[in-house]
């Protein structure tokens, strides 16, 4: 499936998880924005909320962390930061799991680990401590 249709669909994904959740999302209008959705906490709080397609790589889901556009001297990449958006939300298609991941976990990419690593070491993202169900509402 093409890139941006496979978007168009963890987007849609992603907000129809949400809403079966009801979690309450709004969409802004136009496409200028640098987040996706808002989603509102329990308590009212509004969250700007980029929405990733995470793919399964080696025992890991790969989210990347920036986003990229296409203009007339060709593609360019922008890393988002707090100006930009709260959270992200990655859903992984081969898993159809949902991570929620803070905005400051990660720069340029993130790597959740699925499968046990052949050797452990204290920065390894375990991807159950980012699972939706587990982490949401954020604290």
């Amino acid at each position: 499936m093409e890139t941006h249709r496979k978007g168009d669909l963890t987007e849609a994904i992603v907000i129809a998880e949400l809403t079966k959740r009801e979690v309450p999302v709004s969409i802004p209008f136009g496409d200028n924005e640098r987040y996706d959705i808002v989603v509102e906490t329990p308590r009212g709080g509004l969250l700007r909320t980029q929405i990733k397609t995470g793919w399964l790589n080696d025992g890991t889901i790969r989210v990347k962390g920036h986003s990229q556009h296409t203009n007339s001297t060709g593609n360019t990449d922008k890393l988002y930061d707090s100006a930009d958006v709260d959270y992200f939300i990655a859903y992984c298609h081969e898993l159809e799991t949902m991570y929620w991941i803070n905005e400051d976990g990660f720069d340029s990419s993130i790597r959740l680990r699925v499968e046990e690593p052949k050797q452990v070491k204290s920065s390894i993202n375990w991807a159950g401590e980012y699972e939706f169900d587990a982490s949401w509402p954020p604290g």
